[in-house]
């Protein structure tokens, strides 16, 4: 199992990196078929999107080009909060956990209060909040899901979030 987690972890890191802008088709190619024969796994590239098919299901991942933004997964849950003016610098799926970064102009305690208002008003159980100078965190529930949030301080101002959510199951 830890062999497994592992695995996809590396697979992961390896996704995130291949997803980032390739200057020619070429490079895509031989980039994916040497990911092929090192996981001995299928691997599709398409623009800034990568999927690996995996035991586990589809990895899918995608990273936005030069401060662009890609669509979040197509099952994002709808009730999880979002900040306005934001950009979504990954998105990463597996069977049914999303995570996706995000960048935004706003300060990184407006994110972190408008966030834990935003959620627990939408029903949502608050299990952990913890603040520190240029970093912060929450974590939620609701019936069987979880949503963690981890927020930076953006390098040039803003905020940089982190949103994990998948289920219990």
């Amino acid at each position: 199992m830890i062999h497994t987690h592992r695995r996809l972890l590396a697979l992961a890191l390896i996704a995130a990196i291949v997803a980032l802008p390739a200057c020619k088709k070429a490079q895509d190619a031989a980039v994916e078929a040497a990911m092929e024969k090192a996981t001995g796994m299928k691997v599709d590239k398409d623009g800034n999107a990568v999927t690996i098919k995996t035991e586990m299901g589809d990895l899918k991942v995608a990273t936005a080009e030069d401060g662009g933004s890609v669509p979040l997964p197509a099952g994002f849950p709808s009730d999880i909060y979002l900040p306005d003016g934001h950009k979504v610098a990954s998105a990463m799926e597996l069977g049914g956990a999303q995570m996706v970064n995000l960048t935004t102009a706003a300060d990184m305690a407006a994110v972190h209060a408008a966030a834990d208002k935003a959620m627990q008003d939408g029903g949502w159980k608050r299990e952990m909040a913890m603040q520190t100078g240029d970093s912060s965190s929450l974590a939620y529930s609701k019936d069987k899901r979880q949503v963690f949030y981890q927020l930076m301080k953006g390098e040039e101002g803003g905020t940089q979030l982190a949103i994990r959510a998948g289920t219990d199951e």
